[in-house]
């Protein structure tokens, strides 16, 4: 019986430190570049986004608001807590749908800043 209760409490304190561990994992994750690629004609907009902790949280986002088909590229800086969206050129963009792609993100949008 010791025996066996000693194996599972090592079992147990071996998952309790693995979910700790790549918990913490996911937010070491680098994202995209710092920059945005320069896009000719392009419309820039610039939006405060409240909540995200990590690189990986960022690159979550970027991927949401790259599913609409206007825009070019994104950008979200979770240490400046501001998303940068490349719209393409001649092609119109509501900022709700920004605001949207944010909230489904589980973040909270602020201002459309540009």
């Amino acid at each position: 019986m010791e025996v066996t209760l000693k194996t599972s409490q090592s079992t147990l304190i071996f998952v309790v430190l693995s979910v700790i561990l790549f918990s913490f994992a996911g937010c070491a994750i680098t994202g995209k570049n710092s920059a945005i690629v320069s896009h000719p004609g392009s419309e820039i907009r610039i939006y405060e986004v409240f909540g995200m902790d990590c690189p990986a949280c960022a690159g979550g986002l970027d991927k949401l608001v790259e599913k609409n088909s206007v825009v070019v590229e994104s950008l979200a800086d979770w240490k400046a807590k501001k998303l940068t969206v490349v719209v393409k050129q001649g092609e119109k963009l509501q900022d709700e749908d920004i605001f949207k792609a944010i909230e489904e993100s589980n973040f909270t949008p602020g201002k459309r800043i540009k």
